[in-house]
């Protein structure tokens, strides 16, 4: 494609240059050799010429499979995505489910640590204070019961088994009152700290779980890096995908704006700057030129990436990648080879640009 082209403006010079002297008289014009008159316009100035190949401003973006299963869902092609919208997803129910009872868990878990720093209700804690002052009365009672009976005994007037029943009978309600009073303290108390830290540790690691099977489901949802369009869909709704190798599903892009990656060979580096103008041409749409402006120059030297096809072509040509930003109203398919054609670098141009 680049040699019939190159051709072309070969032979459209060799024209130009014998317009000076043209052999017999003009046809067209009636005019002999040597008159004046307006020569043929000369073919506009090449600086270089490369090889290149369409793509969308964005890069084309593979999606592949970062899960194991079967495809539930597949954009189709040519259909508008957003940045993060979903364009193929794996079968992910088990791992759904999963998250539903991990999520249960940590409902379960968020309420035996609410209730630990709550402590009791407080109808719980009005009942333990009813408890303690009834074991108070009785305390009391078996006080009143035990020192009367205590000077009966001393001086005969009653057994010493019926004042130590009534000494029992004290400490008995002493020690139930000191239980119930030991019990209303815990329940005013706040939670112990290691049991805070036992609740707390239990929750994280219920949201842990919880997290983790998000992870896995995201995996098996394949989002778009991109605002664009699906460039190609490889694979179909049921088909079965692995990682090892990753089955690619899909290709996106923005195609918005095109851009040409150009392949110039290492000869004609210097002839290519950042701001120079430059034309299109592919054989499938004849002599129709698509302008467009280089944006950026490689760095590194490296192996052609671009095939011509053609018979001569050079395979182990070091090459400069250099890419070219289309006009806006460029409508190409994304993958074309095309022909690049480098005007004569234009300082001013360059200065524009940086």
């Amino acid at each position: 494609m680049r040699l019939r082209t190159i051709v072309r403006l070969t032979v459209a010079a060799l024209i130009v240059l014998h317009v000076g002297h043209p052999i017999g008289p003009d046809f067209t014009t009636g005019e002999e050799p040597g008159s004046a008159r307006a020569a043929l316009p000369p073919p506009e100035p090449v600086a270089a010429s490369a090889p290149g190949r369409v793509e969308p401003s964005s890069e084309e973006r593979d999606l592949a499979a970062t899960a194991v299963g079967d495809l539930t869902y597949v954009a189709d092609e040519g259909e508008k995505v957003a940045a993060g919208e979903i364009v193929a997803e794996i079968d992910n129910a088990d791992l759904k489910a999963q998250l539903a009872a991990a999520e249960a868990q940590i409902q379960l878990r968020e309420s035996e640590l609410e209730r630990l720093m709550n402590g009791a209700r407080e109808e719980t804690r009005q009942q333990a204070a009813a408890a303690v002052a009834e074991a108070d009365a009785a305390v009391h009672l078996a006080q009143v019961i035990m020192e009367r009976r205590r000077p009966l005994a001393e001086s005969g007037f009653a057994s010493a088994e019926t004042f130590d029943r009534a000494r029992a009978d004290f400490d008995s309600a002493t020690a139930h009152r000191r239980r119930l009073s030991e019990e209303l303290a815990l329940l005013n108390a706040p939670p112990r700290p290691e049991d805070v830290a036992i609740a707390k540790a239990n929750l994280q690691i219920a949201r842990s779980d919880a997290d983790a099977l998000r992870a896995a489901i995201e995996k098996t949802r394949l989002r778009s890096p991109v605002d664009g369009v699906v460039l190609r869909r490889y694979r179909a709704i049921g088909e079965t995908v692995s990682i090892q190798p990753a089955t690619l599903i899909a290709t996106v892009g923005d195609i918005r704006r095109l851009r040409v990656r150009a392949d110039v060979d290492e000869a004609d580096v210097t002839q290519v700057a950042v701001g120079q103008k430059v034309w299109v041409t592919a054989d499938a749409y004849g002599d129709r030129r698509f302008h467009g402006t280089v944006a950026s120059v490689g760095k590194r030297l490296g192996q052609k990436q671009i095939r011509t096809d053609e018979p001569t072509e050079k395979l182990d040509t070091k090459v400069l990648q250099v890419l070219i930003d289309l006009d806006e109203t460029a409508q190409l398919p994304v993958g074309l080879r095309v022909d690049v054609f480098f005007e004569p670098i234009s300082a001013n141009a360059v200065a524009e640009k940086d």
